[in-house]
């Protein structure tokens, strides 16, 4: 990649292109089929330090030195330009350009916000500490922990697929007919062979929510021998030891993990909600009366630094950002 390319792709990750900049930049990026798969695959990484500001300068200094200490150890380096160069950047354009770097030269990718926890001998075990965690399991299955959400799973995971979680967890699952891949949460067991569905546990332990993206899924409750079997877009309810099964018309369910948004005459301070839990961020309104606002507009993949410029615009509002939040003002 050039230069000129890694500083707008870190200007456009860390949000800080005006967006005139940023619909220019997605429109010569979707020329190229290459260039748009690069980018969203950078965005995948992006997406957990959009969520948690205040950590990104402690962990672009640890990418950095990390990265540094990989490229000197294998020759990578001629001079010292790499290292010296990060003190020009602002500490979102260094975490970002970390992250171009770390990917284009193939080191595996760095855990932030994510506890590794080896309990004893026998299992593993995941915390998504700070906004969402994206962990790759043995088998190939990838799992996408929601904030406070926890997997754990055996060390033996690739001959007995099976994980126990509490929170709210996305899985794509790896297809292995001879293997069925099960997840466990509360008093409700889902298996499946090979799809994507979301496992959300509710405020009491035992009241379960999962939804199903792609494939076929089997609930069943481990209290009694009721079980239901889930198609793509339908949802299932574990609530008071009873199942139930419905349609999911909510096409922000999991916009948490997608960062795609639909709203269609929605309250303004409704969306406002919906982005604090999605981004892990508050949104303060202070004086302004939002009470009657209203909106028609979707998102795909944009930043909240973007959406909340562009909500800021629609409403003639200004925004602005500091450590504990979004603000609005008149």
């Amino acid at each position: 990649m050039s230069s000129s390319r890694d500083k707008k792709m870190a200007r456009y990750l860390t949000g800080e292109m005006s967006m005139k900049e940023e619909i220019a930049f997605m429109n010569k990026s979707g020329n190229s089929r290459k260039q748009m798969s690069e980018l969203r695959n950078m965005e995948q990484h992006w997406k957990y330090f959009d969520q948690n500001p205040s950590r990104k300068e402690w962990d672009s200094n640890k990418a950095w030195d990390q990265l540094h200490q990989k490229l000197n150890s294998e020759g990578l380096l001629d001079d010292q330009s790499l290292y010296l160069r990060r003190n020009s950047l602002t500490p979102l354009l260094r975490m970002a350009a970390s992250i171009l770097l770390i990917l284009a030269i193939g080191i595996p990718a760095l855990y932030y916000g994510v506890i590794r926890e080896n309990r004893g001998d026998t299992t593993i075990n995941y915390l998504a500490k700070e906004g969402v965690a994206t962990i790759d399991l043995p088998d190939g299955s990838r799992a996408y922990l929601n904030k406070g959400a926890e997997i754990t799973y055996s060390r033996a995971f690739k001959n007995q697929r099976a994980v126990e979680l509490t929170g709210e967890v996305f899985f794509e699952v790896m297809s292995d007919p001879q293997n069925p891949f099960t997840v466990r949460s509360g008093e409700i067991v889902v298996s499946v062979l090979g799809t994507s569905f979301n496992v959300k546990q509710g405020n009491l332990s035992s009241d379960v929510e999962v939804y199903v993206k792609t494939g076929l899924v089997k609930v069943s409750s481990e209290k009694s021998d009721q079980f239901i079997y889930l198609e793509p877009e339908q949802f299932g309810v574990a609530e008071n030891g009873v199942l139930s099964s419905v349609q999911q018309k909510d096409p922000n369910y999991i916009s948490w993990k997608t960062k795609d948004f639909k709203f269609v005459n929605s309250a303004l301070i409704d969306v406002l909600r919906e982005l604090e839990e999605s981004y892990h961020v508050d949104i303060h309104t202070g004086d302004v009366d939002i009470s009657d606002m209203i909106i028609t507009t979707s998102y795909s993949g944009q930043s909240i630094n973007a959406i909340m410029e562009t909500i800021a615009t629609a409403f003639d509002m200004r925004v602005s950002h500091q450590e504990n939040g979004y603000f609005l003002t008149k």
